[in-house]
């Protein structure tokens, strides 16, 4: 019902009149009555959504010609996926878009996160000519009336059309149409494009899909608080231009004494909470402790307090790649640092950042005892092209995404490095952390703060700074949820960082595992260092944070056509970025240098583990007339102690436990492995000659050759 408080006829200086009432307006009914001889209807509301307009064209009590409506708590994107997530969002979509097309329809989003429109105006123009004028509490939404008793009160002016009132309120209107820009234009500019059904189907169906959120309403959160933040908010510094700046800046982020968050007027962030309920909700104490608030009805922060909040998700900075831009931009409280950038004009500084990361990876041999020098480096060398690449995995998967065969938990690998206590992988993975956040990262997460939890947190932290784990437990990345960790989440609406991890654990993770990660092995320890040695392989890893690799590598990569990889090498295009770093600094690549293969198949370690074995000894192989090979310890090892020899060997060879025995399913592969194509039909012999003379198989050894 409609409950008038006051009416009274008000006649204005130059003779015209207008009658004016204020109502309390308890029900979606009695509000909808304005609108019963409605013919154009023009109007700014604070909450309002496609579904409803949809719904007052379809309205057989109401007239409605056309409507102008101007959304005030939505930009462009946001009110698309509100549209996206509705029942019959496709049929509703192509009502709008027509209507839109045929002139009947024009709605407007806010075009910048830091305005919010709280106004709720109405310009009703009715079939007679007359006008209802419109100013107050009441939003054009019947969810706002939903599940309340609440009271809306409105000022309604019922005038001819040509009084001073009309003028007021088509100048206001004016003022809030300034903040907006027009809604679904991209999409009738596709659509007239189309020159058939199924092509305009298929423009329906990228539309509503574009940048859509994810169903975790904590992502939701994550990636509306990044949009919110305006590039006028923040200082950006490019780290190779502006390298002075962007150093003050990080010095600034670790000054204690001062809080960034601290929302003043000029650096407000504001956006919407509709839909973020429950986020808010379940995260109220971490958003509080950076600041972020819910005043008024509207989410009020700094880019400070995001950049600190979002950094509580992984414990990592938020790092963003623009595909659009082709750039990368690491977030530091109110600055952004710049991790891109072209490459230089004199080639030396490219070849001394090179040296910097030759020189990291030859403490190895020099400074590390190991048997296996030319191995083992290549092994650290391959770890940090991937750290490279590590940033950039999401942005693979938007490009892999398009081809039906990606199988993205194998096409996006994680890493896992492998090896005893002092061999070095916690210093690596700290080298690497600043070597790709220009050395305001310093630190990991340890293998005890890493937990279950941590991952799902990962998946909604909208963030592709690599989640960086030093010393797990192997039986921690053992986990379900791994294997499945992109496909299972992965839908391109939000940003979710690839997984590094180190580990002592005498044995490596199963087979399963094994295809979704990079396993590397440091073969190396520097556990018997002397004080000027540690301190000069401390001085080379620090030298990480001002050097720009990373900027040059990110620039190139970004640049680079990227299509689905072969599975043998998943980072093949970022092996290419560094024979293109080595060409433009025209140096020659050191022997260890992986630019060909991954050094993990140039340098098997397992390979090495088997002709360890058998010219040792401890197996025996028997030669199958099926084709099959079984290797068999039993003389020397348990069953337990077989596994270590069954997980050395890759995936696709298909080496299976049988007691005290590894049995491989094709000689073929076992042979092409091994890389002796000769090997094997001497061995065979030689386990013939051996039955026939004693009866006992003997042992293998033209093996060692490999």
């Amino acid at each position: 019902m409609t409950k008038t408080e006051f009416e009274a006829t008000v006649e204005f200086d130059d003779g015209s009149t207008a009658d004016l009432e204020m109502a309390a307006d308890k029900s979606w009914d009695s509000f909808l009555n304005y609108f019963g001889d409605a013919q154009h209807v023009y109007c700014v509301t604070y909450s309002q959504s496609p579904a409803f307009i949809y719904k007052m064209f379809q309205n057989q009590d109401l007239a409605v010609d056309s409507l102008e409506v101007i959304v005030g708590d939505n930009q462009h994107d946001d009110y698309r996926r509100s549209l996206k997530n509705t029942n019959n969002a496709k049929k509703i979509a192509a009502q709008l878009e027509s209507l839109r097309r045929d002139g009947d329809l024009l709605i407007h989003t806010v075009d910048s996160a830091r305005v919010l429109l709280h106004t709720k105006l109405y310009i009703v123009e009715n079939q007679d000519g007359s006008r209802t004028l419109i100013c107050g509490s009441a939003n054009l939404s019947k969810q706002a009336w939903q599940g309340s008793k609440q009271t809306n009160v409105n000022m309604a002016w019922r005038t001819d059309g040509d009084t001073p009132v009309d003028e007021w309120f088509e100048r206001l209107y004016a003022f809030h149409k300034d903040y907006a820009t027009p809604f679904m234009e991209d999409l009738t500019e596709e659509i007239e494009d189309a020159d058939t059904a199924e092509e305009e189907a298929k423009i329906y169906d990228i539309w509503l899909g574009g940048d859509e959120f994810s169903d975790d309403p904590v992502a939701e959160l994550n990636a509306r608080l990044d949009e919110a933040v305006d590039d006028d908010q923040v200082n950006t510094y490019n780290v190779v231009t502006d390298a002075e700046e962007a150093e003050k800046a990080v010095f600034a982020a670790e000054d204690t004494d001062t809080d960034p968050t601290e929302i003043s007027p000029d650096k407000r962030v504001r956006l919407s909470p509709q839909g973020l309920e429950d986020a808010i909700s379940n995260l109220d104490d971490t958003l509080s402790a950076n600041n972020i608030r819910i005043n008024d009805g509207e989410i009020v922060a700094t880019p400070a307090g995001i950049a600190r909040y979002k950094e509580t998700f992984t414990g990592y900075p938020d790092l963003n790649v623009d595909k659009k831009e082709k750039t990368v931009g690491l977030r530091v409280d109110d600055s952004v640092l710049e991790l891109s950038a072209p490459l230089p004009d004199d080639p030396q500084e490219v070849a001394d950042a090179l040296d910097l990361i030759e020189q990291y990876v030859e403490t190895v041999g020099e400074f590390g005892e190991t048997r296996t020098t030319k191995e083992t480096r290549a092994h650290f060398y391959e770890g940090v092209i991937y750290f490279c690449w590590a940033p950039f995995a999401n942005y693979c998967a938007h490009h892999y995404a398009e081809y039906e065969s990606a199988e993205l938990d194998k096409d996006l690998p994680f890493l896992f490095l492998h090896g005893d206590n002092d061999s070095g992988k916690g210093m690596f993975l700290r080298f690497g952390a600043r070597l790709i956040s220009n050395g305001y990262v310093q630190e990991v997460t340890t293998g005890d703060d890493f937990v279950k939890n941590n991952i799902e947190r990962a998946r909604a932290s909208d963030t592709v700074f690599p989640y960086i784990v030093d010393d797990v437990a192997k039986s921690k990345i053992d986990r379900d949820i791994i294997k499945s960790y992109w496909e299972g989440k992965w839908d391109g609406s939000i940003q979710m960082p690839t997984f590094i991890f180190s580990s002592n654990d005498s044995t490596k993770p199963k087979s399963e595992l094994r295809t979704r990660m990079k396993t590397l092995d440091f073969n190396v320890n520097f556990s018997e260092l002397e004080k000027d040695e540690r301190e000069a392989a401390a001085q080379i890893a620090g030298q990480a944070d001002s050097c720009n690799l990373f900027p040059w590598f990110a620039h190139l990569f970004l640049q680079r056509d990227i299509s689905l990889p072969d599975q043998s090498d998943r980072l093949a295009d970022a092996r290419d970025v560094f024979a293109e770093l080595y060409a433009y600094a025209e140096k020659e690549p050191p022997g260890y240098v992986p630019l060909e293969k991954p050094a993990e198949q140039e340098h098997d370690p397992g390979r090495r583990k088997w002709i360890s074995a058998l010219s040792d000894g401890l197996c025996e192989l028997d030669f199958k007339d099926d084709g099959r090979i079984v290797a068999d310890f039993s003389a020397n090892l348990d069953q337990q102690q077989c596994w270590e020899f069954q997980k050395a060997t890759p995936a696709h060879i298909r080496a299976n436990i049988y007691g005290p025995a590894v049995q491989f399913e094709s000689a073929n592969r076992f042979q092409n492995w091994i890389d002796e194509p000769h090997v094997i039909e001497d061995a065979r012999r030689d386990t013939e000659t051996a039955a026939n003379n004693t009866g006992v198989l003997s042992r293998v050894t033209r093996l060692v050759r490999g």
